[in-house]
């Protein structure tokens, strides 16, 4: 699999190896975190894993931690995906907890099991939590903007900030409460699902 391929190999088969790859990286991370912890593992364990020498694991990661954040531009996209559908008589603030909804609906199953890892590294790990508070954060800001933009009579510019923040952490905090119970995936998604609620019917409230 660390093989390259040849100067002549078309484009398209050169990308579906590097895409090969990259997930078998992440497959291979993912069984190793699972079975050995995250401080255990190592980028060489994780090469190996993955039948690859560790100089291709840093093309494709710049450190074990990143490969816990793979697919995280497309979570964001998927939710500005559902952002861009508002349905009749819809607020800006049932649009994005819905948003929050499908997006934990919509993971595929190597997916969950790479959230289910990270909420799990994050409630031991307060170095990789804080990592991962920056980037939701980050991801919130984003989401505020969008909505102050798109229901400007319903949110402003602060209101936006409070709505996203509300959702997103709460759907946050309740995964960690549940894996801090040591509940298993489905339940943790189900947790997620009920602080969404939790948040909407409270942001109903103050308003």
């Amino acid at each position: 699999m660390d093989e390259q391929p040849g100067a002549g190999a078309e484009p398209g088969r050169r990308e579906r190896r590097k895409l090969a790859t990259r997930q078998a990286l992440v497959d291979a991370a993912v069984e190793l975190f699972a079975e050995q912890g995250f401080e255990a593992t190592t980028v060489a364990g994780i090469a190996e894993r993955a039948d690859v020498s560790t100089r291709t694991f840093f093309l494709h990661f710049a450190g074990k931690a990143d490969v816990l954040t793979e697919g995280g531009a497309a979570r964001v996209a998927l939710v500005f995906d559902v952002l861009g559908s508002p349905r009749p008589g819809e607020t800006g603030t049932e649009l994005l907890a819905r948003a929050a909804h499908t997006m934990v609906d919509d993971y595929p199953q190597r997916e969950a099991r790479l959230a289910w890892l990270r909420l799990r590294l994050a409630a031991a790990d307060p170095v990789f939590q804080a990592g991962m508070s920056r980037r939701r954060s980050a991801a919130e800001a984003q989401y505020a903007a969008f909505l102050h933009e798109r229901f400007p009579a319903e949110l402003d510019e602060l209101g936006a900030a409070v709505v996203a923040a509300a959702v997103m952490d709460a759907l946050y905090a309740a995964g960690l409460v549940s894996l801090r119970r040591g509940d298993p995936p489905e339940t943790v998604r189900a947790a997620m699902h009920r602080g969404i609620d939790i948040a909407l019917r409270r942001l109903r409230q103050e308003t």
